[in-house]
């Protein structure tokens, strides 16, 4: 087949597809897993038919299946949960799971297991999320069980622990049941920070700039990985509680400000005002993290704080992304949905936590995450599989220089040409006034050396061809192309104010504008209106650009959509624009007043040590 020869098709198409197949086979391997879990998962028994009760008021007990949890129980206050042994299972085993609590299990009254701490130890005011198996003796059916359950934060006092019976290897395999896709996004988003990671390398190395988005984008995916793992359920089995608890909470704080950075470096209209925010959050961050190296027992109390703010920034983020996206932001355009509906989402759960309501055994917050990495890393792959369209139809400021610099150089030697033919037409007549002089002819002698001053003073006032700018250049190419459509071309003083720019931007700049108005200018048939201006207005923030031309009648303007070609350059040369204005925050305008046709953009200054893109 041909299409297979063809490198074209290879080059651009087998990555993509390799990485569709590679994301169809993960999430089959996913579903396959989780839709056929462990054999043994039916003999686990989740058990919630309790009685409850506080240990300073046992008379007033309460049935689980109608009291989830005691509000009046207080931080430090034994809360017991109660309940006769009646099934028997061959294997007995009990998995216990604790938030922020200490608990003793006693069955009878023997204890057959604790996780409370010396009074002076780090974990006896932090004892971190508990996951715990514990083996029953053979003769526990019939016996009374009782769990004790005591915290140090009054936001996890009173709720009860989570017990499963069941046996052994069934509890396990219902462990890892649950943990699967938790796992699956850890692995996805670690791969994706990988490949982030390596792209921004070879950016920097081709480029020499630190791509400020896509290191917060890396940051973003680690980070969400890694809380999806430390809030699974092997979290507890593969650390100890307090530091799976530190991580997840720490995890929690960060994860949201990366996110919101990455947001921030995609933004052009609203960056101003959505900058004062985000120095508001990472504040009360950081803050936050600094609080909880030194005092252990802040971070879970501050917790609902940060959960307050996180909600704050769904609501800014929303509203930036909207408007970004009102105002024709790419990355906005596209992803903007799918960030409102993320922050809707993660509103919702974030004021679960603050009102300590039942959650699911699903980690709704990491599987928001991952879409929204998801989503992030398909528009990374579309923005670059489209990269190379948009550099066809860029004018290219690498062929521009290449131009200039070879007429620059074909100028040159005309030039010394013509001095050493003036030097030599100097140097006859000073020898005839040296004659003169010796005759004594002194008005012919004056008169000489007059017409060799007006001659250097006319050699001085053509400019030397090394000490033009390329921006000059560019102009002066530009100048002599309109002359050649008999278009009188207007630019005086833009040299200087355009220095603000990077010469890539200037460039690209002009090329666009000028281009733009050489094509409109061009479909007006009167050829005294053949007239056209480019000034650049310096503010001590903003450049206004403005280029004025001719209007067009509505015959003119008729003919000119039915040419596809010179209309389909103008709408190049304007998107093209409008690039370069995102660029430096700024703005385009296109209007028809006094008679006239214009073009307007305001530009701010840009600081290129770091790049946002």
């Amino acid at each position: 087949m041909l299409f297979l020869n063809n490198k074209f098709f290879f080059k651009r198409w087998i990555p993509f597809i390799l990485l569709v197949l590679f994301l169809l086979g993960s999430i089959g391997f996913f579903l396959i897993l989780f839709l056929s879990p462990t054999s043994d998962n039916h003999t686990v028994e989740k058990k919630e038919d309790w009685i409850f009760y506080a240990e300073d008021n046992p008379d007033s007990t309460f049935i689980s299946r109608y009291v989830k949890y005691l509000p009046s129980v207080k931080a430090n206050e034994r809360f017991v949960m109660q309940r006769k042994m009646t099934n028997e299972y061959k294997y007995p085993t009990m998995l216990l799971i604790g938030d922020h609590q200490h608990m003793t299990v006693y069955l009878d009254d023997k204890e057959i297991y604790t996780n409370e701490a010396a009074e002076h130890s780090l974990t006896f005011n932090h004892p971190g999320k508990t996951l715990s198996f514990i083996t029953l003796p053979e003769d526990y059916v019939g016996k009374t069980l009782k769990i004790y359950v005591t915290s140090p934060f009054d936001t996890y006092s009173g709720f009860p622990a989570e017990v499963f019976f069941g046996p052994a290897n069934a509890l396990i395999g219902y462990v890892f049941s649950l943990s699967i896709l938790n796992i699956y996004i850890l692995l996805f988003t670690g791969f994706i920070c990988i490949l982030n990671l390596f792209y921004l390398f070879v950016s920097f190395i081709n480029q020499r700039k630190l791509k400020v988005s896509s290191i917060l984008f890396s940051g973003f995916a680690l980070s969400a990985g890694l809380e999806a793992g430390f809030g699974d359920l092997l979290g507890g089995l593969l650390f100890s509680p307090i530091v799976n608890s530190f991580m997840l909470n720490f995890l929690s704080i960060i994860t949201p400000m990366f996110l919101i950075g990455f947001y921030y470096t995609n933004m052009h209209f609203v960056r101003k005002y959505y900058q004062k925010w985000l120095f508001v959050h990472y504040s009360f961050g950081i803050f936050a993290m600094f609080l909880a190296l030194f005092q252990k027992q802040s971070l879970p109390v501050v917790m609902n704080y940060l959960f307050l703010l996180n909600i704050t920034s769904t609501f800014v983020t929303s509203f930036a992304a909207i408007y970004e996206a009102l105002k024709k932001n790419q990355f906005y355009v596209l992803c903007a949905p799918w960030i409102v509906v993320a922050a809707i989402g993660h509103g919702f759960l974030y004021i679960q936590n603050i009102l300590v309501l039942p959650q699911s055994d699903i980690n709704w917050r990491s599987i928001i995450f991952f879409l929204l990495i998801l989503i992030f890393t398909c528009y990374g792959f579309l923005e670059l599989f489209f990269a190379s369209e948009g550099k066809n139809k860029q004018i290219d400021t690498a062929d521009i220089k290449v131009r200039l610099y070879e007429n620059q150089q074909a100028i040159g030697p005309d030039q010394t040409a013509q001095w050493q033919q003036v030097l030599q037409t100097i140097k006859k007549r000073t020898h005839t006034i040296k004659d003169m002089l010796e005759d004594e002819q002194l008005a012919a002698a004056y008169e000489g050396l007059c017409e060799i001053e007006e001659e250097i003073k006319q050699q001085l006032t053509i400019p030397a061809v090394e000490k033009e700018s390329i921006t000059t250049m560019l102009l002066a190419d530009y100048q002599h192309t309109a002359a050649q459509k008999r278009i009188t071309l207007t630019c005086d003083d833009l040299t200087e104010p355009l220095e603000r720019l990077e010469e890539n931007d200037r460039l690209s700049l002009i090329a666009h504008c000028l281009e733009y108005a050489i094509r409109y200018t061009c479909s007006v048939t009167d050829p005294q209106n053949h007239r056209l201006s480019l000034k650049v207005t310096d503010t001590k923030e903003q450049l206004h650009i403005d280029c004025q031309m001719p209007i067009l009648t509505e015959d003119e303007a008729e003919k000119l959509q039915t040419d596809e070609a010179k209309r389909q350059a103008i709408h190049t040369d304007v998107q093209m624009l409008e690039q370069i204005c995102l660029v430096y925050q700024g703005s385009m305008r296109i209007e028809d007043s006094d008679g006239f046709h214009f073009l307007r953009l305001t530009l701010a200054a840009k600081a290129d040590l770091l790049s946002f893109d």
